[in-house]
């Protein structure tokens, strides 16, 4: 199952009743992004990245100084419209990763991200390969989705307006996902649904992967 781009429209970003969100412009501030702007300084990441589902481009307009490429995708025409005005330097396009190639070489990306993307896919094991296929061997990928086995986590299933999350795992199913495509964990991090949200309530995990320089067999 696959939902259509028209789903994600304005009102996916700006309504009450297709999405969480309500008024996305508020993740436009440096709190909501600090961990992945610090993970990429911890680990002198830099060259090329790709963020998977860019939305507005703020994750992007943030990456800017650390690399000489920046590149993004989302399914929503609306949100690719709003990243070109963002982030003018960026090179985005319009897709869906479920039933699309990705446009780039193999092996070319130094820093993946996909933040609140791969639960919006039918398997997240054949998005997280064609995704790692394009990225560089010893290079990171960065991933965050919610989870359904802790109360917070369950509450969270049970009030979410969002029917695209067509894929919420429990931790042990993603973390063994993660194995079988042979990704190296090296930081997991938990928070609500608002991401700056007390840790002791987790409903949502980030977790900061490795892509091991054997490669990986797509």
């Amino acid at each position: 199952m696959s939902f259509p781009k028209e789903f994600f429209s304005k009102d996916y970003f700006f309504g009450k009743t297709n999405s969480n969100y309500g008024d996305y412009d508020k993740w436009d501030n440096n709190r909501y992004w600090r961990t992945i702007i610090s993970t990429v300084e911890r680990h002198g990441i830099e060259g090329r990245s790709l963020d998977v589902g860019c939305a507005f481009g703020f994750l992007l307009k943030r990456l800017k100084p650390y690399f000489k490429e920046i590149h993004g995708v989302d399914i929503s025409e609306f949100a690719i419209t709003k990243a070109r005005e963002e982030v003018p330097v960026a090179v985005l396009k319009i897709m869906n990763i479920e039933i699309e190639k990705l446009p780039y070489p193999d092996r070319y990306f130094d820093l993946i991200t996909a933040l609140d993307v791969l639960e919006h896919t039918e398997s997240i094991e054949a998005s997280l390969k064609k995704i790692i296929g394009k990225l560089k061997d010893n290079g990171f990928l960065i991933i965050s989705m919610p989870f359904k086995d802790t109360l917070p986590g369950r509450l969270f299933h049970l009030i979410d307006k969002d029917a695209s999350h067509i894929s919420v795992l429990k931790r042990k199913e993603l973390f063994n996902i993660i194995n079988r495509v042979g990704l190296n964990i090296l930081e997991k991090r938990y928070f609500s649904g608002a991401h700056y949200k007390p840790k002791f309530f987790p409903s949502n995990i980030e977790i900061v992967l490795q892509k091991s320089d054997q490669g990986v067999e797509i």
